[in-house]
This record gives structure tokens, C-alpha cells and sequence, in this order.
């Protein structure tokens, strides 16, 4: 099939996410294009060429287009600029597959059949985006509900990665399927030796991925102050508040315990999280996260790490009491303390997390939306 993917996600510029693995399985048995908004700020922040070079080959494989190459405000790109999707929509494509993409996506779908992937709470996302200004916000927010109707209106069938979302949008059930996120379970596994590879000692709770706007590290730099001093935190990403995290850290003085390596190539993803000792999903409790699936959650369990996470209801759904929860501060350091204790606890919970992990691999994940894209065509 010819399948054209509008995407609020820049493939190109942005750390690895859900449209990545579709464009990957995907383009192995269809002629894949990518209409994406530019998002031009994120080049400025981290060296995304090195970041996004295993990507080189999709890439190669598939037809990846902007909507401008302009460099203005993503908003504006969806609000203004058509010429493109007039250009490609005229190419016969079979099928569209729409992410997360609210006003283009709604666009294209006026002239061919759609999927509309629904990953994330799109409007709440626009409520809270650093890249718009702050009386824009909540109309944005309004403008993004009105969008998100429509294509769940307009669109055949509806992807979704978890059914907070579905209860949020009260989906017809005739036209919802669940597709969650996943992982690559060859690429994430446990890497021995990875602490001394990456140059690193002591016992290490990490972090992997953006430090948006959801994420919230002022419980975790806080809860570093009562805990032994062999324990320190690594944060591996950039995207977002990078210099802001740092500077709370050196606020709350455990900037000597925490270490930042901003973005690295996400070949070299597995082997940091192998690093770790414990791994953290921090989620500020709002609509946002209660109802994301994170991607780092089948990472991390896939290199059989134990997690401690903001208690999520997807999460919780999906993984129970297989992995420990934290609200603040001290209920994170209690939980750190336990498992830095307890070595046969941690090998415990890595090993039934990878079991998890192993039913969540990508190209499963991406051959179940294969089968539903055929059925829309």
C-alpha cells in the first residue's frame, strides 16, 4: 500500500518515539511518506545527527517531507501551511495514517480513508507547551478538543495507546482498537560490564528520555539528601528543561551526585540503562501523565531493571505491583533504599520485568496497526 503519515512528531529531530517503530516495520512492505510539522528549535539544543543516525536507513527507505522549512512556531505551521499536503494528497496514496496531527491530520483525512493514532492527551499537551505563550494556552487547548473531535469523527478507525484515553474521548467502540507502545526487545537487553564501559561507579538511579514539561525531578533531588552518598542519579536527554534541571540540582545541593549527559546516540540507549541499578519514570500527577504509556517503562524493563515510577493508571494497569510507586520525596527514598539494599529484590523485578517487556515488542505491536490499516484501506 501507498500510506501517507501526518506526524506532530519531527521523525528527523526528535528523540526516539512511537512513529519511529511504525515508520520502521512499516516501510519493509509499503511505499511510506512523512508529512511532519519543522521542529527546528530541538536541532538547537542537542546534536541530533549523532542522536538519530541508526535511523539513517528509514530514512533512506521512505519519502519525508515538512510542511515548511521555515523556521516559525509549530502552531502556526498546522494553522497556515497547506501547500504541501495539496502537493501529496494528489499522489493516490491508499491510505493515511494520522499521529497525533489535529489540524493537519484533519485535513488529509477529508480525502483519504484514516487512522487516526492517538498517543498522548493532545490538548492538554497544548495547555501546557513551552512553545506557546501563555494566554494562548487554554484557547489552544479549546482549538486542540475542537481538532480532536473532528478527527475522531472523520477518521475509520481510532489507535490508542491506553483506555484512559478512550474513556477521556468516549471512542466509539465499533471504530477503537488498543495498540500500545513497546519496545525492541533484541536492541534492549541486559549488557554486562556497562557500567565500566560508560566510564561509571557506585550504585545508579537513572533516567532516560526528554525532560519535558511533565517530568519532575525536584521529589528525586530531594530524596537524594537522605540517601547514602554512594548513591548518585544519572539523567541521559536533553530535550527540554536541560539547564533548568540543572540548576534545581544545584539549588537543592546535590548537584555533586547528579550527572547530566545530555543527549546520546540512541544506539548507546541500551547500554546506559544497563548502567543503572534502578530506573525512574518522575511524572507530575496530572492529565498528561495519567494518561501516558511511557516508552521507557518497556525499555527499562526490557533490560531488567526494577522501576520506581509515579503511579500512572496506565502503568499500574499494565504492570501492577511489578514494579514500586512514589508520590514525594521520602516514599521515593524509602523505595531507592530498599532496593539498594536488596540486590536479590532488584534481580527479582528486572528478570520479571523482561518476561513483561518480551510481550510488547514493536514489531508485533506494529503488525497488530498493519492489520488495521488494511482493514481501512
Amino acid at each position: 500500500m501507498k500510506i501517507l503519515i501526518t506526524s506532530v512528531v519531527d521523525l528527523k529531530k526528535s528523540q526516539h518515539n512511537r512513529p519511529h517503530q511504525f515508520v520502521k516495520y512499516l516501510s519493509r512492505n509499503h511505499d511510506i511518506t512523512v508529512l511532519s510539522i519543522n521542529d527546528w528549535w530541538k536541532g538547537k539544543q542537542a546534536d541530533l545527527i549523532s542522536y538519530s543516525s541508526v535511523f539513517d536507513d528509514i530514512f533512506d527507505r521512505i519519502d519525508y517531507n515538512y510542511l515548511t522549512e521555515r523556521k516559525i512556531s509549530p502552531i502556526l505551521q498546522e494553522l497556515f501551511f497547506t501547500k504541501e499536503i495539496k502537493r501529496l494528497t494528489n499522489n493516490n496514496f491508499d491510505l493515511h495514517l494520522n499521529y497525533n496531527s489535529l489540524i493537519n491530520g484533519y485535513r488529509v483525512s477529508k480525502d483519504l480513508n484514516t487512522v487516526f493514532d492517538i498517543a498522548d492527551d493532545l490538548p492538554e499537551m497544548i495547555m501546557h507547551s513551552p512553545q506557546i505563550p501563555n494566554f494562548l494556552r487554554y484557547p489552544g487547548k479549546i482549538l486542540g478538543n475542537y481538532y480532536l473531535r473532528k478527527n475522531i469523527k472523520r477518521a475509520k478507525y481510532i489507535s490508542l495507546t491506553t483506555e484512559t484515553l478512550n474513556k477521556s474521548y468516549n471512542i466509539p467502540e465499533r471504530k477503537m482498537e488498543i495498540i500500545p507502545n513497546g519496545v525492541d526487545t533484541k536492541v534492549f537487553k541486559k549488557i554486562k560490564d556497562a557500567k565500566e564501559e560508560i566510564g561509571s561507579t557506585g550504585f545508579i538511579v537513572g533516567y532516560v528520555g526528554v525532560l519535558r514539561e511533565w517530568i519532575d525531578f525536584k521529589p528525586v533531588f530531594n530524596a537524594l539528601k537522605m540517601l547514602d552518598k554512594e548513591i548518585k542519579l544519572l539523567i541521559v536527554g536533553k530535550e527540554g528543561k536541560f539547564k533548568e534541571n540543572m540548576q534545581l540540582a544545584q539549588k537543592l545541593g546535590v548537584s555533586d551526585r547528579v550527572i547530566f549527559t545530555g543527549m546520546i546516540p540512541y544506539d548507546m540507549v541500551p547500554k546506559y540503562i544497563s548502567a543503572m541499578d534502578i530506573c525512574l519514570i518522575p511524572f507530575k500527577q496530572n492529565s498528561i501523565a495519567n494518561n501516558a504509556l511511557p516508552i521507557k517503562l518497556f525499555e527499562y524493563m526490557a533490560c531488567e531493571k526494577p522501576v520506581i515510577s509515579t503511579n500512572i493508571s496506565p502503568v499500574k494497569s499494565l504492570v501492577g505491583d511489578d514494579i514500586f510507586y512514589a508520590a514525594n520525596s521520602k516514599e521515593y527514598a524509602n523505595k531507592i533504599d530498599l532496593l539498594y539494599q536488596n540486590k536479590d529484590l532488584r534481580t527479582k523485578k528486572g528478570k520479571i520485568g523482561r518476561k513483561i517487556a518480551e510481550k510488547y515488542d514493536w514489531e508485533e505491536i506494529t503488525f497488530k496497526l498493519e492489520k488495521l490499516l488494511i482493514k481501512a484501506a
